[in-house]
């Protein structure tokens, strides 16, 4: 219980003081060094947001494993995404070239027009009947797939990932 002359203490809506500021800049100063800002962060953000359509359903990632190739030291990253109406599964594996080549299977299985969106600029493609699909010579970056299924009326967007 406060005296009745006491003054009240500072609330949300009170401006703040040098004191505040003080304190403010030393936070940020301790973030900056502990957890700095990933470089990329703001790219990510951008090539997230550039979203043409307005109504997307955006899946998400239900499992990614890295798996060693058969021969040599090749590695490939399995990632799989999930939404209500739609699966993709994404098999990730290099070229001698320095590329990447995507061989995708999408559930329900139908052809569907498929675009890759890359920090190089987007990769038209679709799948077949079966649902299968694949994008060769792709670059290294953020990628991320917009799938629009024919029987549906929203597309269907992967998050963004970096390949």
């Amino acid at each position: 219980m406060t005296p009745r002359n006491a003054p009240e203490p500072p609330g949300a809506g009170d401006l703040l003081d040098e004191i505040d500021h003080e304190l403010l800049k030393s936070l940020r100063e301790l973030w900056t060094a502990v957890d700095p800002m990933p470089p990329t962060l703001v790219e990510q953000i951008k090539f997230a947001v550039e979203l043409e359509d307005v109504d997307v359903e955006v899946m998400r990632v239900r499992e990614e494993e890295q798996l060693a190739a058969a021969r040599g030291d090749e590695r490939t990253r399995l990632i799989t995404f999930d939404s209500e109406s739609l699966t993709i599964m994404v098999n990730v594996r290099p070229n001698k070239n320095g590329t990447i080549r995507l061989d995708g299977w999408l559930t329900p299985p139908a052809s569907h027009s498929i675009e890759l969106r890359t920090s190089d600029g987007p990769i038209m493609t679709s799948s077949d009947d079966g649902g299968r699909f694949v994008v060769d010579d792709v670059p290294h970056g953020m990628t991320q797939l917009v799938v629009r299924p024919v029987a549906h009326t929203s597309t269907v967007s992967t998050p963004t990932i970096s390949l």
